[in-house]
């Protein structure tokens, strides 16, 4: 059929237009996708495209002076750390969480579903970078009595433990790191393991197979510390002190010592030989923050039952080495049957507890000494009340015997003068050069610690009660300069923006599921600070190469330890919901191998929990890769968070998202 004429004349025009109409909307897309100006990119969820707060954080390098550091005693490597070839394919070693189809499932037991960190990063300006080639592998072959499931590496160093000359001071419970080659491998997880019991329902109770040590329920079954339910380990509060129960033990504490005052001048304990850590959790209740502590392995696994119900604790030993905190840092410390002899080697012990107790605080003493009359026991008794004497600690109170058991508080001085009339100077005061060695690796005091408080000085009643000294008024900063202060003000201000405007709004993270979180790096605690009125607690850690700001936290009722992190922490794995890394990589990085690092950050953090790394963009992209490696589930936030959830996945298992 013959088409008209006019039609034909109009054809050219017609396809004139339409091309015309096609490259105007080619154009039109391209301006919205590509045009980088905020308006174009309205549509990108705001956590991404967004920036932090705009007040810069102060910089810690500011603070002066940086104390000199302790160098670790030579440690031999690690009797082996290389896994077998059936290891290496995942064949042996914890059958892991894959194998437990009656485990509760991360995302379920944390009522959230669907908290993925991947989504949260999905259609934004996220660069995604490959996973680091790493051959991750199992840890295995650790020597004899070390479990796989549980392994600390600087207090599980077998070669070096039996090379040691003597154990009679506890030597062989202090750290002894490998140093040739610094484990890399990854510890497996135990047998039907399971999200943890949340908090604070795991202060009574926690799962058996997430801790699976029957040994302390068999021990301490006529003691009420521990007993197995079925699926559950209970802790009914019970001790071999607590006769009544913990919370009628810290009610009768505060009966016969009203100035103790729970919570308000007592606000940080140090509890040595904890056991399960029962008294620090009981004092939770009552605004006490404490730092409970015994050795590894003196009964099975105390400190892993601790952390595993949520309550602050810590491997360590009263041996022939400082303790990782400050001078002058807890307003007390408790010890319930903690078998320590402190009148041993020369009175060391106790002088080690004389240094970390503050001026004026006190020392809670409940054990056999005190009210039994047996020969042992009066000896004992007698040679406490010389040492004490000797470092002008004051006997305020001493019970009578109640339901088989007696306590005794002691005060520290608050004041120089009592050193000054005694007849005899013995133990000595320190040199201003004992005074100056940082507690790390560093030997124990024979001499006493003379307090900066004087009678007549204004802070005599230091410290201000809880919770005013948490701010930021009352804190005493290194050198107590203005710049410092200026310093410490703007880290306080900085940290509860950015907590309040990105970290509780903008991160994939639940926050309901947490309960404890490890500071990496914590400065002035001011992280730790703005997270005060959150139902958790904050490890904060100072690295041993950054500015000693540990008394600051301290004084500010927190709690917190020295560390090295080219080293493994003193904690069991899978203790902690949160790590928070903040402006360390760089110089950690400087000193040891950033696959070691992520290693131990993998040791310490649960599955299905969180790591945040606050740095600069080029420093995520370091440790992004790495993570990507292990299965970590990452985004990054703002341009200066790195946000990462920790699969279930171990090598030779799949990379499960939860369990």
């Amino acid at each position: 059929m013959a088409v008209p004429s006019s039609d034909r004349a109009r054809r050219p025009f017609l396809l004139s237009l339409s091309l015309f109409l096609f490259i105007s909307a080619i154009l039109v897309l391209l301006f919205l996708f590509l045009d980088p100006s905020p308006g174009s990119l309205a549509f990108l969820p705001s956590r991404l495209s967004g920036s932090a707060p705009s007040l810069p954080p102060p910089r810690q390098q500011d603070l002066t002076p940086t104390p000199t550091r302790g160098s670790p005693p030579h440690s031999q490597p690690a009797e082996a750390s290389q896994p077998t070839a059936a290891e290496a394919r995942g064949e042996s070693g914890s059958r892991g969480s894959d194998d437990d189809d009656r485990g509760t499932r991360g995302s379920e037991a944390d009522g959230k579903t669907g908290t993925s960190v991947a989504a949260a990063g999905a259609g934004g300006d996220d660069e995604e970078l490959p996973p680091a080639s790493v051959r991750w592998e199992t840890c295995s072959r650790l020597g004899k009595g070390v479990s796989s499931t549980d392994y600390i590496p600087c207090l599980d160093n077998v070669r070096a433990i039996k090379a040691l000359r003597s154990r009679r001071h506890m030597e062989h419970r202090e750290r002894h790191c490998p140093v040739a080659p610094r484990p890399r491998c990854l510890v497996p997880l135990p047998f039907g393991y399971r999200t943890p019991v949340p908090w604070p329902r795991s202060r009574d109770m926690i799962w058996y197979n997430n801790v699976p040590h029957p040994k302390l329920v068999e021990y301490k079954k006529d003691q009420n510390w521990v007993t197995r339910s079925g699926d559950y380990l209970v802790f009914p509060g019970g001790g071999t002190q607590f006769k009544d129960g913990v919370g009628r033990y810290i009610q009768f504490i505060e009966q016969i010592m009203p100035a103790i005052q729970w919570g308000m001048r007592t606000r940080t304990v140090l509890d040595v030989g904890c056991g399960v850590a029962s008294f620090g959790g009981y004092l939770l209740d009552r605004n006490v923050i404490t730092m409970s502590f015994a050795p590894k392995d003196e009964h099975e696994a105390q400190i892993q039952f601790a952390l595993e119900r949520g309550i602050p604790a810590f491997l360590a030993v009263i041996g022939t080495q400082k303790l990782p905190f400050p001078d002058n840092a807890f307003d007390v410390v408790h010890c319930a049957r903690c078998r320590v002899h402190w009148y041993a080697n020369g009175g060391k012990p106790l002088l080690e507890l004389n240094r970390v107790l503050r001026p004026g605080g006190y020392f809670i003493w409940s054990a056999t000494p005190v009210y039994r009359q047996e020969k042992r026991d009066q000896d004992d008794w007698n040679a406490m009340v010389t040492l004490t004497k000797s470092i002008c600690w004051r006997t305020v109170v001493k019970s009578q015997v109640v339901n088989g058991i007696a306590v005794v508080i002691y005060q520290k001085p608050a004041s120089n003068s009592c050193y000054a009339e005694r007849k005899a100077n013995e133990p000595p005061l320190c040199s201003k050069t004992d005074v100056s060695r940082f507690p790390w690796y560093a030997p124990l005091d024979s001499c006493i610690f003379a307090t900066a408080v004087s009678s007549s000085d204004e802070r005599n009643n230091w410290p201000v009660p809880w919770p005013e000294r948490l701010n930021v008024r009352y804190a005493s900063v290194p050198g107590d300069s203005a710049s410092n202060k200026e310093v410490f003000e703007a880290d306080t201000k900085y940290w509860k923006q950015v907590v309040s405007e990105v970290y509780f709004s903008d991160f994939p993270l639940n926050w309901s599921s947490i309960r404890n979180i490890m500071d990496m790096n914590a400065g002035f605690g001011g992280f730790a600070a703005a997270l005060i009125d959150q139902p958790l607690w904050v490890m904060n850690v100072i690295p041993i190469d950054q500015p000693d700001t540990l008394p600051v936290i301290f004084n500010r009722g927190l709690i917190g330890a020295y560390h090295d992190w080219c080293e493994s922490f003193n904690t069991y794995p899978r203790t902690y919901d949160l790590l928070h890394m903040s402006n360390l990589v760089g110089s950690l990085t400087n000193r040891c191998d950033i696959i070691e690092v992520a290693a131990e950050i993998d040791r310490i953090l649960r599955p299905g929990r969180w790591f945040v790394l606050k740095d600069t963009i080029e420093m995520i992209k370091k440790m992004r890769p790495v993570l990507k490696s292990l299965h970590y589930e990452t985004v990054v936030v703002k341009q200066q968070f790195l946000v990462s959830r920790k699969s279930f996945w171990r090598p030779g298992k799949p990379a499960s998202g939860s369990r």
